[in-house]
């Protein structure tokens, strides 16, 4: 039986990446929509901080609690960077803030899932569906050919 923080940590865990992979695909084929609501997936992630408060406070076991607060805290960075600051830190990129970027993201993934394997092994292999959809979205996205250039469609009109 599921306890409700458990139920709590399965659906955050599985709607932060339920929205990622949504902002991702945006960013890639709706790139105006991105724009207007990339915010969306940072007040997501930032949700992690008060459940991961409210599993501490709890006394649920530290593998409830790291993956919300790291999640929250990447959320915070990531939002100062892009939302206030408006810091260009990816193009080119400026190690100094890239690294611990990465660093914070990719290690609330990983506690976000890995007790996802003892909860309940279903939500562990949908998480991992959409963690890599979402990675592929983000990683292809950095990608891209400028606006205009499309890449596989040749014209042979004279």
């Amino acid at each position: 039986m599921t306890t409700p923080a458990e139920a709590a940590f399965m659906t955050f865990g599985l709607g932060s990446q339920a929205v990622l992979a949504a902002f991702f695909a945006a960013r890639r084929w709706r790139p105006r929509l991105a724009d207007r609501s990339g915010w969306l997936a940072y007040a997501v992630a930032g949700l992690g901080l008060p459940l991961g408060l409210w599993f501490l406070a709890g006394g649920q076991s530290w593998r409830l609690f790291v993956g919300p607060l790291l999640l929250g805290v990447w959320a915070l960075f990531g939002s100062y960077l892009d939302l206030w600051r408006r810091v260009e830190w990816r193009s080119p990129p400026k190690p100094g803030v890239l690294i611990p970027y990465v660093i914070l993201y990719f290690w609330a993934q990983m506690f976000l899932w890995w007790p996802l394997w003892d909860l309940q092994r279903s939500t562990w292999a949908v998480f991992l569906v959409l963690f890599s959809v979402n990675t592929f979205l983000n990683l292809t996205g950095h990608f891209r050919r400028p606006e205009g250039r499309r890449a596989g469609r040749v014209s042979r009109r004279g």
